[in-house]
């Protein structure tokens, strides 16, 4: 059961009757199609169900504007948001008793309600097993504010899930078909809803006797903060007050699903991926084997013989001589069936079109180069014992840097169609996601260059071809080359990344202590003592407001600014190296944990690498990369020979200033006194009157560090400061001000 929610916006220059139109054009026609399945009676008790759910899903989703159409027959139900559109599945309506019906599309209207993820970093998001694990959490969750918001439907939920209860089992039927096994991270996410749905019955936990031993462990650990994360959703009254506070509830059960549950989750993934990668191996050796050597890949390799005794080598080869026959059984089938169904539509024609001769042969497995191939099975690895799986995937580990890297790829592929259809099977999948908002803001970027370009009145008609290859070649060469420096040095800070960012989310967790608060007429559970008095009183149990819900936490919004210093002073040593070590760290974990962040370089300009807003990426990271390079032109017309330190605290200042947190601070990072440019005079931006200005005319909180010695100007200009920091200290105590930044922003 899906929807989530993100921001829409009609472009500028389109307007909202033509889509209106085309939409109005389309739909009677697409609903003939799929209606045209049906008798005329199914048609016409289709078209009832269908006008009666409508009414639910505006009432639930308060959107009158969103429509509700047909799905493809067997196809299922969602919110599809992109069209902001709830598809419901015809069958279903022919087949299912009322009362579920009215559960899913009040369900489907929940998502439209409360379900939010944009705010979700995309690198985060596109992580194996994360959105099934988001996805596993955010339907109890929807679930529940349904049933509190609606006890009628509330009522209907039980039916519904008992109706249901199988999809688990086809889900690890699939699961074995498509991979081998069943992926750990897949039975994790099932065992949650289980518990969830224990949990609606008012029973205790108690896992599934079947649950392997990892898989056990990982659901123990966690099962508290799901359930705290379930139960972290508005009030009827509250989503009816403000769209800010079902974000908040929403950011806040997403934040104890990424700090509190991930963490665990993302080991069951892993150990599934050393699976999967195994999987990749075996279905070439399959290939091998059955004389269909592809491309270069490779069979049973000499050095995997070596590593294995002749009893494992025997069963090896008797898993994949089955997986092999198998997948000759299924193809033979395929080929049956589409040729009985070309005769049978031969039949119904009575000629030979044309068109069914080209598809001759449809239904049968086939290569990327359009030629037949007997495809492959996965092999059961529950058939292996676990010494040989041991002994395969040490193989792998030592096979050269570049094929472990096709084996890694192919495993990660086929992993994410998995967990895709295993969305779906839930019938859960988040029908938008930071994911596909990266592919429609990518689709609108062009165009908003196009119209930039306009305003700028760029020619872009009059540029020469040849020359502009020649930049985009270097260019392109420039960025690879600051892309390496960039990974190779957040390779050496990387246990200093991972540190700080767990003592951060241990702060964030801390803050959000598992509350409740009481007041309610309804909640999921009862405060005694209140009742007791209310009980005293002789208020009926009808009019009490002794029922508690999980307390929204206070949690303070940040935004912070770092402002490093580019001049040419900075060139010594290694003070931008070091320094720019020290961003990285910052950088890294304050975009991991979705803080607001802004990074500004200067001397005599301001140089901007990450926006307020903007998302970590890999373009993000090669334009950083270009930092080390700007310190160098100290020539007599280079930008690096001045230190315009007043003008870009003003900048950088006013920026800051725009941004709605409650908590902003400006971080400046500088190893010299002012030298400032002719540009921006002393006269109009000397340091200590602009950190006055900003003091007394702003909200934001100022920091001065020293790079080096010599930078006790740094402690006489700034209130708080560290002057004098060693520079190949600097990434420690960054890291150790923003720690502190965030623990006890008040004292700043």
């Amino acid at each position: 059961m899906e929807g989530i929610k993100l921001d829409g916006k009609i472009p500028e220059n389109e307007t909202a009757e033509m889509p209106e139109q085309i939409y109005k054009a389309l739909k009677p026609e697409r609903e003939k199609q799929i209606l045209a399945e049906f008798t005329p009676e199914q048609q016409e008790e289709i078209k009832q169900k269908q006008q009666t759910l409508s009414s639910l899903a505006y009432f639930i989703g308060k959107d009158f504007r969103i429509p509700i159409e047909l799905n493809e027959s067997g196809g299922g139900w969602y919110w599809d948001f992109k069209n902001n559109i709830i598809r419901i599945d015809p069958k279903d309506l022919l087949e299912k008793p009322m009362d579920y019906l009215r559960f899913v599309i009040s369900h489907e209207g929940g998502h439209r309600r409360i379900s939010r993820t944009d705010f979700i970093p995309l690198e985060e998001w596109k992580q194996p097993g994360f959105s099934f694990m988001m996805n596993s959490i955010e339907d109890p969750r929807d679930n529940n504010f349904v049933a509190e918001s609606y006890p009628k439907f509330g009522e209907q939920m039980g039916l519904a899930y008992e109706q249901d209860l199988d999809f688990e089992a086809k889900a690890k039927e699939k699961a074995e078909q498509k991979l081998g096994y069943k992926p750990r991270f897949m039975q994790a996410g099932f065992e949650y809803i289980k518990q969830w749905f224990r949990e609606t019955k008012e029973q205790d936990f108690e896992l599934s006797p079947d649950l392997p031993e990892e898989v056990k462990t990982a659901v123990e650990a966690t099962l508290l903060s799901a359930q705290d994360s379930w139960l972290r959703y508005p009030s009827r009254q509250e989503a009816d007050k403000s769209e800010g506070l079902i974000r908040k509830y929403a950011e806040l059960s997403y934040q104890i699903n990424r700090d509190q549950i991930w963490p665990e989750f993302k080991k069951l993934v892993e150990a599934d991926m050393e699976d999967q990668k195994m999987e990749e191996l075996l279905k070439d050796m399959q290939k091998e084997k059955d004389g269909g050597e592809e491309k270069g890949e490779k069979g049973m390799p000499q050095e995997l013989k070596d590593k294995l005794t002749p009893e494992e080598q025997q069963a090896l080869e008797e898993a994949i001589k089955k997986a092999i026959e198998q997948a000759k059984k299924e193809q033979q089938e395929a080929k049956e069936k589409a040729e009985k169904e070309k005769q049978q539509a031969e039949g119904e024609k009575g000629e030979k079109s044309e068109e069914s001769s080209e598809s001759a042969g449809e239904g049968e497995p086939q290569d990327t180069e359009g030629q037949q191939s007997p495809g492959t099975k996965p092999i059961d690895l529950d058939s292996l014992s676990e010494d040989l799986k041991q002994k395969i995937k040490e193989y792998i580990q030592s096979l050269p840097e570049g094929e472990q890297k096709e084996i890694k790829d192919k495993a990660e592929k086929a992993m994410k169609e998995f967990e895709e259809a295993l969305n779906e099977e839930l019938q859960g999948k988040l029908s938008d996601n930071p994911e596909k908002k990266a592919e429609r803001d990518a689709e609108v970027k062009p165009k908003q260059e196009v119209e930039q370009e306009t305003k700028t009145g760029r020619e872009t008609q009059e540029v020469d071809e040849e020359e502009l290859k020649k930049y985009k070649d270097r260019v392109a060469k420039e960025l690879k080359k600051d892309e390496n420096v960039y990974e190779r040095m957040r390779k050496e800070v990387l246990p200093l990344i991972d540190k700080l960012e767990n003592d951060l989310r241990e702060i964030f967790v801390e803050r959000r202590a598992r509350g409740w608060k009481s007041g309610f007429t309804t909640g999921k559970r009862i405060d005694i003592k209140r009742r007791i008095q209310e009980k005293a009183k002789s208020v009926p149990a009808m009019e009490s407001k002794a029922w508690q819900k999980r307390e929204l936490p206070k949690e303070k919004d940040y935004a912070i600014s770092i402002l490093v210093d580019l001049s040419g002073s900075m060139s010594n040593g290694n003070k931008i190296e070091e320094t720019f070590k020290a961003v990285i760290v910052l950088s890294e974990v304050l975009n991991r944990l979705s803080i607001n962040l802004e990074i500004l370089g200067f001397n005599d300009r301001m140089y901007e690498y990450q926006d307020f807003g903007e998302q970590m990426s890999k373009i993000i990271r090669e334009h950083m990369g270009g930092m080390l390079q700007e310190v160098n032109d100290t020539s007599d017309t280079g930008k690096a020979r001045w230190n315009d330190d007043g003008w870009a605290l003003e900048q950088a200042s006013k920026r800051l200033e725009k941004q709605k947190a409650d908590q902003k601070f400006l971080i400046v990072m500088s190893d010299g006194t002012p030298e400032e440019s002719s540009m921006h005079p002393r006269t109009k931006y000397e340091l200590g009157k602009m950190i006055k200005q900003v003091l007394e005319e702003s909200d934001i909180r100022l920091i001065g560090l020293g790079i080096g010695g010599g930078t006790d100007h740094v402690g006489r200009y700034y209130p708080n400061s560290i002057a004098n920091v060693k520079v190949e200290e600097m990434a420690e105590k960054l890291a150790d001000l923003i720690k502190e930044v965030i623990a006890n922003y008040q004292n700043f």
